[in-house]
């Protein structure tokens, strides 16, 4: 009894996906039926003679079609390109005017501030007497790393690395005006920026020495182990097969030859008796 449950609810689960598929498979065709009606209109004799209710081609010749909203070629993006595309947008070029000696431009920075550059941008009368009141050489500074910022405030910018230390500084700070006034802002932003360089200047020399100080440590550890290899090379050294003898007279002083008196005949040349 138990058998036959299980038989009997497999078949009809077999039933019901045999279903499914005939459902799937009549809709698939709907579909298809559907794209090759909107395909031009070829007619009956086209296609031997089978003609599909409505016109068109019929449903065994399209097998190949894709299914509906697909296509069966490659679209390529079509890239807009500009006339500024691959140049260098240059500012307004004017006539080229030599600069006084000591000349110093202002900031531009300055036209980062709304107020500041409608003024400079409107030509009308108001602006050019309002552009005329303001002193602009106070917005001026020789010290590199040191500019006035939009914010409203003298603006600070150190970087400084050093790769083989592995020591890398980058500061960016502000002196407001509201905080400290316009001329104390500035003041404190310039001497700020001198004592980061000295402080940098100081780890460099620091650094120097310590450097200096390894190279001579490592030089004398070198020329230590260069003595222990050469008197490990020498303890090393083979003795003679004569002995320590043999050694001692190989290392001994060379034999001093007398040279025979000049004006004193040979013992070739000399009389025998």
């Amino acid at each position: 009894t138990h058998t036959g449950s299980n038989t009997t609810l497999q078949l009809a689960r077999s039933l019901a996906m045999l279903a499914a598929c005939r459902q799937f498979q009549s809709r698939v065709a709907a579909n298809a039926l559907s794209v090759c009606r909107t395909l031009p209109r070829l007619g009956a004799a086209a296609w031997n003679g089978v003609s599909v209710p409505g016109g068109g081609m019929p449903l065994a010749a399209c097998e190949t079609c894709p299914a509906s909203g697909a296509r069966n070629f490659g679209t390529k993006r079509v890239r807009q390109r500009r006339r500024s595309r691959g140049r260098i947008i240059q500012l307004k070029e004017t006539h080229y005017e030599p600069k006084p000696e000591g000349y110093q431009s202002l900031p531009l920075s300055l036209l980062a501030s709304g107020p500041i550059r409608r003024v400079l941008s409107t030509r009308s009368v108001e602006a050019q007497r309002l552009a005329g009141t303001i002193d602009w050489e106070r917005y001026k500074c020789d010290v590199k790393g040191v500019r006035w910022h939009a914010t409203g405030g003298w603006r600070v910018q150190f970087d400084k690395r050093d790769y083989e230390h592995n020591f890398f500084v980058k500061c960016s700070c502000y002196f407001r005006v509201a905080v400290y006034g316009f001329d104390r802002a500035k003041e404190l932003a310039i001497a700020y920026r001198r004592r980061l360089e000295a402080e940098w200047d100081e780890q460099q020399r620091i650094w120097a020495a310590l450097d200096a100080k390894r190279e001579a440590e490592r030089l004398k550890r070198r020329e230590k182990r260069q003595q222990s290899a050469t008197a490990a090379h020498l303890e090393d050294e083979p003795l003679s097969i004569w002995g320590e003898a043999a050694s001692d007279f190989t290392q001994a002083a060379p034999l001093q030859v007398e040279r025979w008196p000049e004006g004193m005949p040979s013992r070739a040349e000399a009389p025998s008796k």
